[in-house]
């Protein structure tokens, strides 16, 4: 099964991270931006090869794509955090919405290998 609507939701997400961050103070801007541009990354090329996958391999990298997921959900806690304030509420609940859908699309194609 070809998963293609999670890998272009991926690319959307990855694509948005430059727009999101950019109120950001610069230092932390720049850091966010490659932590997430780099973890979305990740997270594409082991759906691509998740999905070149079969058995075991496949459940891996879909572990893998999972725990990556969370540290893009903690990055972006940690945005809106009162100490941070690097994001607005209101982003921070787009984005959280954004990466819980990742989470369901994912979690969908888990069920389906069982």
């Amino acid at each position: 099964m070809d998963n293609l609507e999670l890998r272009q939701r991926i690319t959307r997400s990855m694509i948005r991270v430059a727009e999101r961050t950019a109120n950001m103070r610069k230092p932390e801007k720049f850091e966010y931006r490659r932590h997430m541009t780099d973890t979305f990354m990740q997270m594409l090329e082991f759906c691509i090869e998740a999905n070149r996958s079969r058995g075991n391999k496949r459940l891996e990298l879909q572990n893998r794509m999972d725990t990556k997921l969370d540290v893009l959900r903690s990055l972006v806690d940690t945005a809106v955090s009162p100490e941070d304030r690097l994001i607005s509420p209101g982003l921070h609940e787009v984005w959280s919405k954004e990466l819980n859908e990742i989470g369901r699309m994912l979690g969908g194609w888990k069920k389906s290998n069982e």
